[in-house]
């Protein structure tokens, strides 16, 4: 699906000496060591980084349809019912994300298509359960396979538009934790983290610094981690949702009619969402993160301004908070971030047109 290639390992490629079925047989080795139980996450990963090194062999491969077969039942297996994991250094998340990317990879041919449904559905549940990195993978998959197969109306994507709501109405909600100031996050060691705790109030990636010192530096420097916030509060997933909404909204409009429209009330609201000036004026303000949620706001109205002809009506009625919103966007959006500016200038030009066609 996807044409950009993960990095390869050299260490780790086949010998050109093998034979083709030998070299497949050992793929096929590998894809059952990362859904068995008594293997260690270090031995998974290398697994899943040989099949993906070696996809273009497997996929010349005339046995590639078997395979095909045998390793998406063991991916969504393992993906499906694994636990999904929040530090990005951990090889446990490592897995799993190279195991999205090998998926988000397969041509989209007609050995791909029959198995359409079962990686949607897969992808649809991950959502709600994984990490911001893997997520953005899913979506990506999502993506290209309603592109590529335009896939029929299931209720996955009715409970997909009201699950992308949620996320919208609880939004406003989190902007006391989003813009919380914050110290750097320093502990003694990892084991000390309420992960779970953290992750309740982690909208970004976010550095824990621990005392713990590094072997395999010169410096000989503490040891970094980074964790990755869930999928349901991340801001770069976010930015993400518009536009897999005007999809859903192209390719099934006889049925999703309705349930765009109510997406209306809540842009709006989201577009109109700051900072409080004691948050922006601390000197922890984290002016990255405000980046990221206006980055967030902008996509949003790129969305309105898509579907602003074909829901006039309500969103005249909602009119206000957009003029508000726009003009608070403009007035905060830093200068030297000019993409987020020209997005906004773009949706507001959208806006003042359909309100000189409604004055005429």
């Amino acid at each position: 699906m996807s044409n950009q290639p993960l990095t390869p390992n050299p260490a780790l490629s086949l010998s050109a000496t093998t034979e083709p079925s030998d070299n497949l047989n050992q793929m096929r080795v590998h894809v059952m060591m990362i859904n068995d139980p008594s293997a260690k996450d270090e031995a998974k990963l290398l697994a899943a980084q040989k099949i993906s090194d070696n996809l273009d062999m497997i996929l010349s491969s005339p046995e590639y349809p078997s395979f095909l077969s045998q390793a998406l039942a063991v991916f969504r297996k393992f993906l499906k019912e694994g636990t999904p994991h929040f530090i990005q250094e951990q090889h446990a998340h490592q897995v799993r994300k190279v195991v999205l990317e090998i998926i988000q990879r397969l041509p989209a041919n007609d050995y791909l298509k029959q198995h359409t449904q079962s990686i949607l559905l897969m992808a649809f549940e991950l959502l709600k359960l994984e990490n911001e990195e893997n997520v953005v993978v899913c979506l990506k998959i999502i993506i290209e396979l309603h592109k590529q197969f335009r896939p029929p109306h299931t209720t996955e994507i009715t409970h997909f538009l009201q699950f992308v709501k949620s996320i919208y109405k609880e939004l406003p909600s989190h902007m006391s934790k989003i813009f919380e100031p914050r110290e750097p996050l320093k502990v003694n060691d990892l084991s000390e983290l309420n992960v779970d705790a953290l992750l309740e109030e982690t909208f970004t990636m976010t550095s824990i610094q621990t005392t713990k010192k590094s072997t395999s530096t010169e410096n000989n420097a503490q040891v970094t981690y980074n964790l990755i916030p869930r999928a349901i509060l991340s801001l770069k997933v976010l930015q993400e949702l518009p536009i897999i909404v005007v999809l859903m909204y192209q390719l099934y409009k006889q049925y999703v009619h309705q349930e765009v429209s109510e997406f209306i009330p809540l842009i709006m609201n989201t577009i109109t969402l700051q900072p409080n000036d004691k948050q922006r004026l601390h000197k922890h303000f984290n002016r990255e993160v405000f980046v990221d949620f206006m980055g967030a706001q902008i996509k949003t109205l790129s969305f309105l301004a898509y579907i602003i002809r074909l829901y006039q009506e309500v969103v005249s009625i909602h009119s206000n908070l957009m003029v508000k919103g726009i003009l608070s966007l403009l007035e905060v959006c830093p200068h030297e971030v000019a993409h987020l500016r020209k997005e906004l200038l773009i949706g507001k030009f959208c806006f003042d047109r359909l309100q000189g066609k409604r004055g005429h």
